[in-house]
Formats: C-alpha cells, sequence, structure tokens
C-alpha cells in the first residue's frame, strides 16, 4: 500500500512495529543498526533512524522511506513491559522528532504491527490516527474482532482520543471460493461503510515479489495485485487521508 501511495506521488514514511519484520525484507532491508528497536530503547532518535530506499521507479512522484524492525523487538514485549508509561514509548519518540518529521512533509506515516493486541500493537495505536484492520476470509479472523474493537475503545477513552478505526480490508481472497462472499457480507453488518470496497486476492505474483524484496506494484506492474494496491491507495486518498 506504501508503495502504492509513492506512486501516486506522496512521500511515505513506512515504520515496521512487527518483530518478524517482513516490512523491513520486503524493501530489500536487513540488518540495519539504526532500527525500531532502538528508538524505543531511547538509544537513537526516531528521525535519526530513517531510511531512505530506492523503490523509486522511473516515472514516479513520491518516495519511500523507512524505519526498520529488527530481531530483537521480539523480547521488547517482556522487556518494555516493565517501563514506565510502556504503551506510549512510541508516542514520546514521535513527540521528540516532531519537528524534524514535520520537516520532511511525508503525506503519510504507515506503521505495520504484528497480527496482535500486544504492547507493540498498543504502541503504534498510541500515535497513530487511524487504524487500518487487514482480515482474511475466515471464521477465526471474526472471533477476535469484538476484543481488537474494545481495544480501540479503551486506546481512544485512556491513551489516545484521535485514534479512529479507517476501515476494515478484505485480503487473500482465494477468488475460487465463495466463502469470501459470505465473509465480506458479514463484514459489511458489523463494518458498514468502514470497510474497503477493494479487495486483495491471493496472487502469486505478490508472493515472488515478496521473494525479490520488490513492492508488486514494482515487481510486475500488471500483475492483479498490482491494480489492487492501486486501487486501494485511491480509496484511500478519496476519504480523505
Amino acid at each position: 500500500m506504501g508503495a502504492a501511495l509513492a506512486e501516486k506521488g506522496k512521500k511515505v514514511l513506512l515504520i515496521d512495529v512487527d518483530p518478524q519484520f517482513n516490512m523491513t525484507t520486503g524493501l530489500g532491508f536487513n540488518k540495519k543498526e539504526k532500527n525500531i528497536y532502538k528508538v524505543m530503547k531511547e538509544e537513537i532518535e526516531l528521525h535519526e533512524a530513517i531510511y531512505q530506499t530506492n523503490v523509486e521507479p522511473e516515472g514516479w512522484n513520491g518516495e519511500i522511506h523507512l524505519i526498520p524492525s529488527n530481531i530483537s523487538l521480539a523480547n521488547a514485549e517482556l522487556e518494555f513491559s516493565r517501563e514506565f508509561s510502556r504503551e506510549t514509548i512510541l508516542k514520546g519518540a514521535f513527540e521528540r522528532s516532531e519537528n524534524e518529521i514535520n520537516n520532511l512533509g511525508y503525506d503519510y506515516i504507515i506503521l505495520d504491527t504484528n497480527p496482535s493486541l500486544g504492547l507493540l500493537t498498543i504502541n503504534a495505536m498510541a500515535v497513530a490516527d487511524s487504524l487500518i484492520i487487514p482480515l482474511e476470509p475466515s471464521i477465526f479472523a471474526l472471533d477476535g474482532m469484538e476484543q481488537l474493537i474494545n481495544m480501540v475503545r479503551i486506546v481512544r477513552k485512556k491513551i489516545n482520543k484521535n485514534l479512529a478505526i479507517e476501515g476494515a480490508l478484505l485480503t487473500r481472497v482465494d477468488g475460487r471460493t465463495k466463502v469470501a462472499d459470505e465473509f465480506y457480507n458479514d463484514l459489511k453488518e458489523v463494518f458498514g461503510d468502514k470497510l474497503f470496497n477493494t479487495i486483495i486476492h491471493q496472487n502469486v505474483k505478490i508472493s515472488e515479489a515478496q521473494s525479490e524484496s520488490l513492492p508488486i506494484n514494482v515487481y510486475d506492474k500488471k500483475a492483479k495485485g498490482t491494480k489492487e494496491y492501486q486501487e486501494l491507495a485511491l480509496e484511500l486518498m478519496n476519504n480523505g487521508r
């Protein structure tokens, strides 16, 4: 999504807050000395961990920058649990680098979290304006929805009153089955107009792009996945974001 926004001329900062660091490796970065873990440890400031990526093909007017993750983040839940104001460690890092980040003029700052409601995800919610919820068409995905929505309410009440649900995104859909249609209707009842119209289908080209450490719209401009993420970027932009 970040690459699709950059293709539309937007300046995007991606922040990997996932211990699995898929966003980081997906952009060809690995084992970078400056990373989000060191930011949260207050060893470096947030703006000092920004890397400029080379994912800006000819014809693009936008840019993609990255704050990478690191395997050390895997122990962060336990390590930071003893910290004072542990839910707002990342928020404090943003506040200390506010002027520098503003001067860089980003149109979008996207934080990628792990699929759990642990301390790292709460830290991301504490600084975010809005939340995109990717969901696979599975009954297990709906099982945790009430817990997630309750967590958003708690974060909004106690930490970040500006946090909103941007929308739910149906992803990894197998177009050969009808399960996704039924699941989409179920989501529509829960989220209403907060459900993205765009649906991301399973696409082998996306897996190939990931193995090449490239966004899908750079790896294959004509792939179905490219078209769908471009549609998602336009939908996000048209929502006023």
